[in-house]
């Protein structure tokens, strides 16, 4: 089996070295073709840095580096360009002055790799002189690749010099803009679009493709790719695990895959499927290493729980065109990996997106680390609460059971709580389902769909949720149960001990009607 590049983000690394590479020139082909300026955000490592690196060689024309590869018998290989790559990865941006100096010294590296002279004093001048200076020396247009452009912005975040941080890179890039005719192609990449208007103001307005179609498996792995590179890794895992090949993918699928940019196909996450595969084990390795700790580099102290309970909806506008000022919680999420677009409903003045929780690796890790931290709940508490309201339910033991919710929802700070129904339906589903309960939400019947449905043993659980700030809890229960038995919820569920139950929230208080059958 080929080596599986896990930590390398180097193309000529990993095709010297027989690392196992997913060809994803076709959608590189595409773009180039489309157009010279373009902009690509995606989560953190998500292969962003290893398509710049493909870039670089495919533009300095290392054809033996593509053999075998879609774009090997498409390429002018005769047409070669020097590349100069901006990478913002490392670095000091804590401040203006070490920005500066960090900005210099990228510069100055360039100079020193290109043999070109820097005349200027100001930074802005050296970077003409580096464009210039490599344009008179090879007499070709110069290819220049960004990647991770907002990484000094969102370090930033929170810092008071902010504007004065975005109004330096702001001119920096702006030097694009005034050398356009040395430029053959400009691409860059990002985490956030948040920095977007008051950076990307200053270039030749890119071409964003981050949300456009044909661009949306450029990084992931789509279920075809996994499947046909991955076949010999699927094996192993699936003789570990004692169970079918197509057991395993299934497995996978749960775990690592889910994402989407335009809500039809969907791709996997590289890093974590990676790391599967070599390490032989389902984990949460992506959570881990991206960690909520890039959240909090953003000015929001505090997240709604709604954001990662979802499904959530969001304008076109609110996706594509957010700042530092009006960026929405779930907005901020998903530009971090932690949500992802489910589908969008287009329309002729606002397109809307619903964002959902990509997959179970995240699912469980937003539950059990980010809900920790800000509501101070533990996972072991998960676990007992969840066990509690099971058991509580099949006896029938409304008084626990309203103790138990009590005590799981106290620990959640006020300006975290949702207001309507399907924020408690969201954050009762997610415990149960965090726990490995068999629980389904919103399951649909010939009538209606059933907030929730928990099958445990000969039992069969349906439970509606209800919240009104007029009405009474007595009035929400009797409206619940109506509604299970005019949908007919139960009717699909032969041979089964049927347990409904309304669970009712007005302000503080809770409220809560189980019937037996």
């Amino acid at each position: 089996m080929q080596k599986l590049p896990i930590g390398r983000q180097n193309f000529k690394q990993i095709r010297e070295n027989n690392y196992l590479y997913v060809d994803k020139t076709k959608y590189i082909y595409k773009m180039i073709n489309s157009g010279d300026i373009n902009f690509l955000s995606r989560p953190r490592r998500f292969g962003k840095s290893l398509l710049v690196s493909t870039l670089k060689e495919l533009f300095k024309g290392n054809k033996k580096l593509f053999e075998g590869l879609y774009i090997y018998d498409k390429w002018n290989w005769e047409n070669k360009h020097p590349v100069i790559v901006l990478d913002f990865g490392g670095g000091d941006y804590e401040t203006l002055n070490s920005l500066e100096d960090t900005l210099d010294d990228i510069i100055y590296r360039l100079a020193r790799e290109f043999q070109v002279e820097l005349y200027s004093k100001t930074l802005s001048g050296k970077f003409t002189d580096l464009i210039t200076g490599i344009y008179n020396k090879t007499k070709k247009e110069v290819v220049v690749l960004i990647d991770e452009y907002d990484k000094p912005i969102i370090s930033n975040l929170q810092n008071k010099n902010l504007d004065s941080i975005q109004n330096k890179l702001g001119s920096f890039y702006e030097i694009l803009k005034v050398n356009d005719e040395y430029i053959k192609f400009l691409f860059i990449t990002g985490i956030s679009k948040i920095a977007h208007v008051s950076i990307f103001s200053k270039l030749n307005n890119p071409n964003d493709i981050s949300l456009v179609d044909k661009y949306n498996t450029i990084c992931g792995y789509t279920q075809e790719e996994l499947e046909s590179n991955f076949q010999k890794h699927i094996t192993k895992l699936s003789k570990k695990f004692n169970c079918s090949y197509e057991e395993c993918v299934d497995y996978i699928k749960e775990y690592y895959n889910g994402y989407s940019w335009n809500g039809k196909e969907k791709v996997y996450n590289p890093f974590s499927t990676l790391l599967c595969f070599e390490n032989e084990e389902f984990s949460k390795n992506w959570f881990n290493t991206g960690t909520p700790g890039v959240l909090t580099n953003y000015p929001i102290s505090k997240y709604s729980l709604k954001a990662i309970t979802g499904p959530i909806k969001v304008t076109d506008d609110e996706i594509r065109n957010p700042t530092t000022k009006t960026i929405k919680d779930e907005v901020l999420l998903f530009q971090t990996g932690y949500l992802t677009i489910e589908n969008v409903k287009k329309e002729k003045i606002v397109s809307t997106y619903t964002l959902t929780i990509p997959n179970y690796e995240v699912k469980s890790a937003l539950q059990k680390n980010l809900i920790n931290e800000y509501s101070k709940i533990s996972y072991i508490d998960f676990l007992e609460y969840a066990d509690k309201l099971l058991k509580y339910t099949i006896d029938g033991n409304e008084e626990k059971i309203i103790e138990t919710l009590g005590d799981y929802l106290s620990p959640i700070p006020y300006e975290l709580r949702g207001d309507d129904e399907k924020y408690y339906h969201a954050l009762i589903f997610e415990l149960l389902y965090t726990s490995g309960l068999h629980v389904h939400s919103e399951v649909h019947s010939q009538k209606g769909s059933a907030d929730l449905v928990l099958e445990e043993g000969e039992h069969i659980i349906i439970i509606e949720f209800k919240q009104d700030k007029v009405k009474s809890i007595d009035s929400m229960i009797k409206k619940g149960l109506k509604q299970i038995e005019e949908k007919e919820y139960p009717r699909q569920y032969k041979n089964k001990k049927i347990i409904k139950g309304v669970i009712a929230f007005r302000d503080n208080k809770i409220g809560c009607k189980i019937i037996k059958e």
